[in-house]
């Protein structure tokens, strides 16, 4: 298995995050980049590593429309390989994850799934004298690559990170596939939900956009922003696949059914209207303006939001823990009550 697979993908630890996340470390609780992290990082060309479900047109579109805080280079997954960019030059952005096992208190385990984009930094003086010392040691083959990955993650410097939301299929997948077949469907297949272009044009948009300005940003929280007011006189696209309602029992994502959204969204008092996900992604790309909703689940969190398609400006955001697997009429209800307020601060 190759290197850049390993450090790409899927190590085993015990750790939470959140669906979007500006800042030096993205769990736990906020915190403020070190001085002069983000300068390194603006002054490097930042690598994007991209799945292959689009073409490179595609993701060549986006990025002139959304990066503008670095230079940028796209590369193909098959041809990248993590030790041509560990210089001070480079930042990288690719698509990750991890697995977390957790011991259960009455014995046995439970597996949770976690992917995500993320954006990094590199320490290559420290990389590089790390490596040649472990190069001048006795180790297996096994052992060494390992040791590589850990160098190489121990000396790097979280920028920005949001969460892709994995169908069941590839949650299925994670439990017994090993970590070079994973990366693989990770990059080739269609195995989530909310990595669509002009889904990825508004998460890119707002990580710039947060860069630029130098701000930290943190998802485990409930704001809105006062822009939520226009929801009252205009409607609320929400995707389809929000249609699918997943069953934790039988650990497997249902059918597209228009009642399961006829069900969430009973209690919302404004105009709202379902969409194919292609469509809504087609009318972020060509620049037209209104309100979406972007919805991820991670195992039991769950992060509702309201974007708008023209600035990539999230007006709402929701944080859902709880047993439940799915968004419920209340946690809607909730947005009626933010518009309101939203209304009132005129």
């Amino acid at each position: 298995m190759k290197l850049t697979t390993l450090v790409l993908l899927f190590s085993i630890i015990f750790q939470s995050y959140s669906q979007i996340s500006v800042g030096p470390k993205h769990k736990g609780k906020p915190g403020k980049f070190k001085k002069g992290v983000l300068d390194k990082f603006k002054n490097t060309e930042t690598i994007f590593v991209l799945s292959d479900v689009y073409e490179r047109d595609v993701y060549e579109e986006i990025l002139e429309k959304t990066w503008s805080v670095t230079p940028y280079k796209i590369v193909e997954f098959e041809d990248f390989n993590i030790k041509k960019y560990l210089s001070n030059k480079y930042s990288i952005a690719n698509l990750s994850g991890f697995k977390r096992i957790k011991q259960m208190k009455y014995g046995g385990t439970s597996t949770s799934l976690f992917t995500y984009f993320d954006f990094k930094i590199y320490d290559s003086e420290s990389i590089h004298e790390e490596l040649k010392k472990l190069a001048s040691k006795k180790v297996s083959s096994k052992k060494r690559i390992k040791k590589e990955r850990e160098i190489i993650m121990g000396n790097s410097s979280n920028i920005a990170r949001f969460y892709v939301f994995p169908k069941d299929n590839f949650i299925h997948k994670s439990l017994s596939a090993d970590k070079e077949e994973l990366v693989n469907s990770l990059y080739t297949e269609d195995v989530l939900f909310n990595y669509k272009p002009g889904l990825l044009k508004n998460y890119f948009q707002k990580i710039n956009n947060l860069i630029e300005n130098e701000e930290v940003y943190w998802m485990y929280e409930d704001d809105y922003q006062p822009e939520l007011k226009k929801l009252a006189s205009n409607k609320l696209y929400i995707p389809s696949y929000m249609k699918i309602k997943y069953n934790g029992w039988a650990a497997q994502d249902g059918e597209e059914e228009d009642e399961n959204i006829n069900d969430i969204f009973k209690k919302y008092e404004h105009e709202y209207e379902v969409v194919s996900d292609k469509d809504l992604s087609d009318r972020i790309m060509s620049g037209e303006e209104f309100y979406y909703v972007r919805y991820v689940r991670m195992n039991v969190e769950r992060f509702l939001q309201i974007v708008n398609s023209k600035t990539g400006e999230v007006i709402y955001r929701g944080y859902i823990t709880g047993l439940s697997y799915n968004i419920k009429p209340k946690h809607i209800a909730e947005i009626n009550s933010k518009i309101k307020k939203a209304i009132k601060k005129k």
